[in-house]
């Protein structure tokens, strides 16, 4: 007897569109984000550069405001990208937790950073 995968994309009626996304994954995803820009910001404040050369020349052409798009692009394309694939539930977890595992690396490094100049 074959039993349904409950991972597999469901009909893209308006009510199961965004089944797939975790709205607890999705919102540690987006305080880290938060927590990116905010080290981030500091850091630039205290006189650090940014570490990230393609995010370095959003910044110097954009302001603070160029990382928070490039975020709000991240966000959307994590949430939008895996209602393409046919395990659209797995696909959001996996791409969630390698964002939260990159992030959160990236905003302990901003904080060593800032540690390190205010030492």
């Amino acid at each position: 007897m074959h039993r349904p995968d409950p991972d597999a994309a469901r009909p893209t009626d308006a009510g199961s569109r965004w089944s797939h996304v975790s709205p607890p994954l999705l919102l540690a995803v987006l305080v880290v984000m938060l927590g990116d820009v905010v080290t981030t910001g500091f850091g630039l404040y205290i006189g650090l550069d940014e570490g990230n050369p393609f995010v370095a020349t959003l910044v110097a052409e954009l302001g603070l405001g160029g990382l928070v798009l490039l975020k709000a692009v991240t966000a959307a394309l994590l949430v939008a990208l895996p209602s393409l694939t046919r395990r659209s539930r797995r696909t959001f977890r996996f791409g969630s937790l390698v964002y939260l595992a990159v992030g959160t690396l990236v905003v302990l490094s901003n904080l060593v950073a800032i540690a390190s100049v205010a030492a």
